[in-house]
């Protein structure tokens, strides 16, 4: 018949569905009258038509899959089976009667289908410990020794009694058993089921080993189910595992000297039983490693292992327990397994010490000398084969398998020891190994950890291995396009900068804010540090790396003089003969020397941003009461305008940012103030456009008259540039139409008059609010004019606000 043909005449895939509906046909024909027997209660006959369908579960035709497809058919019909054998033990039938009929059965197969479901029954009724039970039909099961059918047998067996177990806490424990009967009960199943699970391996001729190996991959899960099944026993303790589980299963493993078999099952054992038994037993299960044979991967098992583990002491919070030292169990395991097996690549041992270093990592994370560990073995494994990265064109990572896990490697220890990764040995020496692109990427996440946690830069040792480090973010490969190719380097043409790039910079940017300490010298020799190597970079660079280095020399310098003034206070209040406290070596003159050459390299390249520096630094000078230093710097932006700012809109923005500054600057003597604010409005006289040209030198009038008593002023100055812009403003209205530039020179009118400048008199406002509300009456309606009133009446409103004060009540207002 069907089930004596041999699994080579398996047939192709239109035979395999013909051979599954036949046998399927059979079940579901078989069941029919399986139940209809049962419906007539004669126990007999549905007996016989159980056994004829179970027949079919005999045949050597169909490929796992498709076998199991019917076996899940039969099993269906099976507990309409198993339902009627519990009415039947409820109705007062023993079941030992039953159980021992059912055994009367001719072919071995359907018979121990039929024990085992009649023994689960058997089980329930409790007229015998559970125990028993079990072990009987665990050994019956070794009467069908053809591996797919015993595999599912006994598959069908262990769900039979998975509910039924003397577990801790069942029903079953006490006179059915312990969780030692259960546990042995999983275990002799499993070796049974392992035995034919490898004897799978040698059916059939040795030219179809690819398919056997890819069909025992499919029924591997039949010989895993065990193994959950022993992790999910209650009364299963870490004792009961060390002593009695764990050295059964590891037995089977080594036992079966099968390739395939002995990966599945390591992995097994790794992900199924909880971490805490893998760190009671972790000598044990590293032994069995090496005791595996020669094909099976051993990296991926010892990998996994570390992973558990280390995802273990993560989610805990906690290291790994004081009497377990499982870095250097971990260590020689993966020493003894590199020396034992020559031939792993180094692409398999990099992958180790990877899984090792964040293991180390994360079940110790106070020693840091097991990541270093790892470090230096790998740097001493690479120096003694010789290895040398591929060559790789550009800036581009290079994607070989050996540098992509050396990255891998160096990156493992960024996230907790961020800027501590300076002191590991031969760290600095790995990363110099990969192709540039590969750096360039794990600079990046370097610059990223150490932000992330805000690690300070405190000496100027660290900040120059630091920036040697990440040198790929800093500067470009020697021999390649240099930055400034990169973007738009013709003279007023913008630079066209890729996303990518801006970011990277912005990374290297931010570390200058961590660059701290107490003592301004130290500090002042990190800055002197950072702004060496950010000069290699090239000026695309520049704009991003140089600015925030500008900021921090003006914080040093105020940090400088508060130093300088406590040392000048200690000095006067020490006692004769006593050692005065030590001056710092860098003064606040040299902090702003060092600010002041960083923005004037910029300036040819950024016209626009080192002028702003310039101004910025000025007024920080002022602050200090340097004038002379001052000076410089704003006379330097003076220079930045005339010689690179030619777009007249940037004018327009730079001359507004000379004249907040000068006014907001208090230390210039007289003299040098008046040089610096007469060329600012020779500038502003000279604008293209004559509306801006009004509106500029209409600002600069308040240069001459400043607020307070001791402010600059020259009222005749100040009339001079107003008279200047309304001579301006008639000609651009008669050209445009529009009354803006005369409403917006009412208000400077306004303001100085207010503020007594004595050369502006009532004459002139009354003057100017007659010829604009001439200009008014003249104008067409339109937005123009709407805004030009609406201005004008409001300026109209504020003087009569003002009628209490004499000087305004000689103002003629217009009439209506």
């Amino acid at each position: 018949g069907r089930g004596t043909r041999n699994a080579a005449h398996m047939g192709g895939d239109d035979e395999q569905v013909r051979y599954l509906e036949e046998a399927t046909r059979t079940v579901r024909q078989e069941g029919f009258y399986m139940k209809r027997a049962i419906d007539a209660d004669d126990l007999q006959v549905a007996l016989n038509h159980a056994t004829a369908m179970l027949r079919e579960l005999r045949t050597s035709l169909l490929t796992p899959k498709n076998y199991y497809d019917l076996y899940m058919k039969v099993l269906e019909e099976l507990r309409e089976l198993e339902e009627y054998f519990m009415t039947l033990q409820r109705g007062g039938k023993a079941m030992v009667e039953l159980y021992e009929s059912v055994q009367a059965c001719g072919n071995v197969l359907p018979r121990l289908y039929l024990l085992f479901t009649v023994g689960g029954v058997y089980i329930r009724s409790k007229e015998v410990p559970a125990k028993d039970v079990l072990k009987d039909m665990v050994e019956m099961a070794k009467g069908v020794q053809h591996p797919m059918r015993g595999l599912f047998l006994r598959n069908y067996l262990a769900q039979v009694a998975k509910d039924k177990l003397p577990d801790a806490g069942s029903e079953y424990e006490g006179v059915g058993g312990t969780v030692t009967d259960a546990c042995e009960f999983v275990l002799q199943n499993f070796a049974e089921t392992t035995r034919l699970w490898v004897r799978l391996q040698n059916q059939g001729a040795s030219k179809e080993r690819k398919r056997r190996e890819k069909e025992r991959q499919d029924l591997r899960i039949l010989v895993g189910t065990n193994l959950v099944r022993l992790s999910q026993l209650e009364g299963l303790d870490a004792d009961l595992y060390e002593t009695e589980v764990l050295p059964k299963v590891l037995e089977q493993v080594t036992a079966c000297k099968d390739t395939i078999a002995q990966s599945y099952l390591m992995d097994c054992v790794i992900q199924v039983f909880p971490d805490d038994f893998h760190l009671r037993t972790l000598e044990t299960f590293l032994n069995t490693c090496s005791e595996l044979k020669e094909k099976v991967n051993v990296r991926g098992i010892l990998e996994s292992m570390m992973d558990r583990l280390a995802s273990y002491a993560t989610a805990t919070g906690s290291s790994i327990p004081d009497g377990v030292d499982a870095f250097h169990m971990l260590n020689n395991c993966i020493t003894q397994l590199i020396e034992k097996r020559t031939n792993l690549s180094l692409v398999e041992i990099l992958r180790l010490h990877t899984a090792l270093a964040n293991f180390g990592l994360k079940a110790y994370p106070e020693r840091t000398e097991y990541v270093n560990h790892c470090i230096s073995t790998v740097a001493t494994i690479i120096t003694s084969v010789g290895y040398e990265p591929p060559v790789v064109e550009g800036t581009e990572p290079s994607s070989d398998e050996t540098v992509v896990q050396l990255q891998a490697l160096l990156a493992v220890p960024l996230t907790e020891m961020h800027l501590s990764v300076l002191q590991l040995e031969n760290y600095a020496e790995l990363v110099n190994i990969l192709p540039w692109g590969n750096r360039k990427a794990l600079s990046v996440d370097l610059l990223r950890a150490v932000l992330t946690h805000s690690a300070p830069i405190g000496s100027k040792d660290d900040c120059d291995k630091l920036f040697d480090l990440v040198a790929p973010l800093i500067k470009d490969p020697e021999g390649a396009a240099t930055a400034e190719t990169l973007g738009g380097d013709e003279e007023g043409k913008e630079d066209v900068v890729d996303p990518a790039f801006e970011e990277e910079q912005m990374l290297v940017a931010k570390t200058v804010h961590l660059m701290q300490h107490s003592d301004t010298d130290a500090l002042f020799r990190i800055y002197l540090s950072a702004r060496r190597h950010f000069g290699q970079g090239g000026v695309l660079r520049i704009r991003y790396t140089l600015v925030p280095l500008i900021f921090a020399a003006l914080r040093l310098a105020r940090a400088i003089r508060v130093r300088e003034a406590e040392v000048a206070a200690a000095a006067e209040a020490a006692e004769e003969g006593a050692e005065p406290p030590a001056a710092p070596q860098f003064t606040v003159r040299k902090a702003f020397q060092f600010a002041h050459e960083i923005v004037t390299a910029m300036a040819t390249r950024y016209p626009d941003l080192s002028l702003k520096l310039f101004l910025q630094c000025a007024q920080g000078a002022d602050e200090a009461g340097f004038s002379a230093i001052a000076y410089e710097f704003v006379a330097s932006s003076l220079t930045t305008y005339e010689d690179e700012v030619t777009d007249s809109r940037a004018q327009v923005r730079a001359l507004d940012l000379f004249i907040g500054t000068l006014l907001n600057c208090r230390s210039f003597s007289a003299e040098d103030y008046d040089a610096l604010i007469t060329k600012v409005t020779q500038f502003s006289a000279k604008l293209l456009k004559k509306p801006a040209q009004c509106e500029m030198v209409a600002k600069c009038a308040h240069l001459f008259y400043r607020e307070g008593e001791d402010g600059y002023k020259e009222p005749r100055r100040v009339m001079e540039c107003l008279q200047r812009s309304l001579k301006i403003a008639d000609v651009c209205a008669a050209s445009s139409g529009t009354l803006d530039l005369f409403t917006m020179l009412l208000d400077k009118y306004l303001y100085h008059f207010e503020a007594g400048n004595p050369s502006i008199e009532a004459r002139h406002l009354s003057g100017l609010l007659s010829l604009i509300s001439e200009q008014l009456s003249r104008m067409e309606a339109g937005e123009a004019k709407t805004a030009a009133q609406v201005h004008f009446q409001n300026a109209l409103r504020h003087i009569q606000s003002k009628s209490d004060d004499p000087k305004f009540a000689a103002v003629q207002m217009p009439s209506a």
